[in-house]
């Protein structure tokens, strides 16, 4: 009688399971205060919460939720700073891990000066990877 041997079937199989639970990112609740995000008709891109992130709320108050997904690393809520303590903990982030990617996240009434002015902050930072997520609408915008 002949016999398949599936040992190393079985290891590939085995292997891929692993592979995909170790990069499976596992969505967390990122936001400790309410934010209406800006909308677009246009395709809408997948933002994941694996991004330390910079908040600007309606009343331009700054907040920064730090998230490492090597270590497994992510604050519980965003920590509130002035302008100048962002900037001294975006600069502290870049020099521990300057390959990081910040994204931006700002209510739609948050002035664009204000928006300007955290871009100016990360760029500063010598953050070269920057994204502003945004929520997908299927119309048009509205003034």
């Amino acid at each position: 009688m002949v016999a398949i041997d599936i040992t190393s079937l079985m290891d590939v199989v085995f292997l891929l399971l692993i592979f995909l639970l170790v990069t499976t990112v596992f969505k967390t609740e990122e936001h400790a205060f309410e934010i209406e995000f800006p909308t677009s008709s246009a395709e809408q891109v997948i933002v994941t919460a694996d991004k330390t992130t910079v908040y600007v709320d309606k009343l331009g108050n700054l907040h920064l939720l730090v998230v490492d997904p090597a270590a497994g690393v992510s604050a519980e809520e965003p920590e509130r700073l002035d302008a100048k303590a962002l900037r001294a903990r975006l600069a502290q982030i870049h020099a521990e891990k300057p390959d990081t990617s910040i994204a931006i996240k700002g209510d739609k009434t948050t002035s664009y000066q204000m928006m300007i002015e955290v871009v100016g902050y990360v760029q500063d930072a010598g953050f070269k990877s920057v994204s502003f997520p945004y929520e997908f609408s299927s119309g048009p915008p509205t003034p």
